[in-house]
């Protein structure tokens, strides 16, 4: 069971999981899952370079990506169809591009790259050859102090609690600075994992991604080839992740990806989803949660039934391309 968001984590999953499991992807805003299976479709119609270019992961034009819409139409539903012709700023950047959060960091990003010295002065950074050398150049070379002074402004609460996220994502804030917080972040983002490989970092520095060996997984030959052979194991359902749980027979999960849904939920309501879990799942259960500032509340009489494996999350961050959650 795993929430669409944005599209990448189930299709991720699909062509990264070592065996063949179905995996039903829940969200209670439709347009997530329009989006989630607009990627699909590309991916599953064009090859890597045309499906990257249409979807904004690479540069290209309008007329091209309208042209592409058009080989896409038939195999999209036709709700769908009309919903994206309601947005013509897809086929002017992409629709990864149309996001709130990435609207909100669009329009920083300039003066961001400015701060930091140039286009020029941040791809040096990509010419670091392992992960010391990228932290060395990012506080050395690049000018960051200014950075953090931008990050003061963009991220005040003010600003960024309506503009970029939902007010309801900063409830486990606290009194604590998120312009600050998220610049160590923006340093854990920038420094942790090879930016060669990294194509969100690629994507939030300059608009697009560098490197083609970069893209995500299913965009790539290898990834495309099994999404075409399997993307029948995705199941597109319009419906809430506890709604989903408190009707489904028992055991018929037993993994749960659960995004950073404990960033948006109150205690209370984190521990019903809690007790849904356990209540609801199979045997060897294992599941994922993200976070940037609640790991999420486990109820005292749910001690002996669920396991924190912080080594575990630890273990993955070495490998995640975007190291901005813990």
């Amino acid at each position: 069971l795993c929430i669409a968001s944005a599209g990448e984590v189930p299709l991720e999953m699909l062509v990264n999981s070592d065996r063949s499991i179905i995996i039903d992807v829940v969200d209670i805003a439709s347009s997530q899952l329009m989006l989630s299976n607009l990627k699909l479709k590309t991916a599953l119609t064009f090859e890597t370079e045309e499906a990257a270019r249409f979807l904004g992961y690479l540069p290209s034009n309008a007329q091209a990506r309208k042209m592409s819409f058009q080989k896409l139409r038939a195999d999209l539903p036709e709700q769908e169809v009309h919903f994206w012709k309601r947005y013509p700023k897809i086929f002017e950047n992409g629709p990864i591009h149309l996001g709130r959060y990435e609207t909100y960091i669009g329009r920083f990003a300039p003066l961001g790259r400015l701060l930091l010295g140039g286009k020029r002065k941040i791809r040096g950074l990509f010419e670091c050859e392992n992960i010391q050398e990228q932290k060395t150049y990012f506080d050395n070379k690049l000018r960051s102090g200014l950075l953090k002074n931008l990050f003061k402004l963009m991220f005040h609460r003010r600003f960024y609690k309506n503009q970029g996220i939902a007010q309801q994502g900063l409830i486990h804030m606290g009194k604590q600075n998120i312009g600050i917080t998220f610049y160590n972040k923006f340093r854990d983002f920038c420094t942790n994992t090879p930016v060669r490989e990294n194509w969100m970092l690629q994507f939030v520095l300059f608009n697009y991604v560098l490197f083609e060996d970069a893209l995500p997984s299913y965009l790539l030959p290898d990834g495309r080839k099994r999404l075409i052979d399997e993307h029948r194991r995705l199941n597109f359902i319009e419906q809430s992740y506890n709604d989903i749980l408190k009707n489904v027979e028992p055991g018929k999960y037993n993994k749960f990806a659960l995004s950073n849904v404990s960033d948006w939920l109150t205690e209370e309501d984190f521990a019903e989803l809690m007790y849904l879990i356990v209540n609801k799942s199979g045997k060897n259960v294992r599941g994922l949660i993200r976070y940037i500032h609640s790991s999420g509340y486990i109820p005292e009489e749910l001690q002996d039934a669920v396991e924190v494996n912080t080594e575990w999350g630890e273990e993955l961050l070495k490998q995640d391309r975007f190291p901005f959650y813990n």
